[in-house]
């Protein structure tokens, strides 16, 4: 088991921050142990929105993960997007920031949606260099997360775990691993996802998430709509018998349901993540 989660702070399952849920968290401070926070929804905006998110990350270990940076993309980056980025992150003291291995903009059109990248070297020299540039200005750890995909990727150079690899070695930054996202991806393309887990640089792997998915028609989707589902606990069991404990995210952003049930989840999750560690170290001990 390593233990190393990419040098940063274990803080254990939390939730993401959604409006709807704002006056609850503020009013019943709930035990939870930190959120998980988008950026694009409050950069630029005050009022209700930024005080709230005042007010719970004075409480709560708060971190950003963006949706908008495009680090694949091949149009120029947006510098000053990263600059407010940096900021945000400085006004809620997140520790790192994490956003997703893909792009999401094409000839400075955002196509709102996380497009996968080809598993390609030229790919990686693109991403390495863009990640250094956001590295270097956010002044924090930087992760990137793996993707879900709906169909394979022409003119691939490597497998999707090799891509991954290289890339994080090439850029120096750490890995935030959707353990759905890996489940979800070998159920529609048909791999082994515990010989993926075993193939990525895990030394690499500073925080994870978990999130549901549905079905429609051959397909699984990635609709965040969904309780997590049995067979992402029991991979997420194998996962951390290999890394050790984390920082894990439960993600609900569509059909959102209460405070509540949402922190069912996280319990959930951090009963997995103890019992397993717990074990592993009985085993080992």
């Amino acid at each position: 088991m390593s233990n190393t989660n990419y040098g940063l702070r274990r803080l254990g399952a939390g939730v993401g921050l959604r409006r709807e849920h704002f006056d609850d968290i503020i009013d019943r401070q709930p035990d939870i142990n930190w959120f998980e926070v988008i950026p694009e929804n409050f950069i630029g905006r005050g009022g209700y929105c930024a005080d709230a998110l005042r007010k719970i990350s004075a409480n709560y270990p708060t971190v950003g993960h963006g949706v908008s940076l495009s680090i694949g993309s091949t149009d120029p980056l947006d510098v000053e997007h990263v600059r407010r980025v940096k900021q945000f992150c400085d006004e809620i003291g997140s520790p790192w920031f994490s956003d997703h291995l893909c792009f999401t903009m094409v000839d400075h059109v955002n196509l709102n949606d996380l497009i996968p990248l080809p598993f390609t070297r030229e790919a990686v020299r693109n991403v390495a260099e863009r990640v250094r540039v956001v590295r270097d200005i956010l002044e924090r750890p930087f992760l990137l997360e793996n993707v879900t995909y709906y169909m394979t990727v022409s003119k691939s150079e490597m497998t999707e775990p090799q891509f991954i690899a290289e890339i994080l070695e090439s850029a120096d930054c750490g890995l935030l691993l959707d353990v759905s996202n890996v489940l979800l991806n070998s159920k529609n393309h048909g791999f082994d996802p515990i010989a993926f887990i075993e193939t990525i640089p895990l030394e690499r792997v500073g925080q994870m998430h978990l999130a549901g998915f549905e079905k429609q028609g051959d397909m699984l989707l990635d609709t965040h709509a969904k309780p997590v589902s049995d067979d992402t606990w029991e991979l997420f069991r194998e996962v951390i018998k290999l890394t050790g404990p984390s920082s894990v995210l439960v993600e609900w952003d569509a059909e959102l349901p209460s405070l509540d049930r949402l922190l069912q989840e996280a319990e959930m999750a951090q009963r997995l993540m103890d019992e397993t560690v717990s074990h592993q170290t009985k085993v080992t001990g």
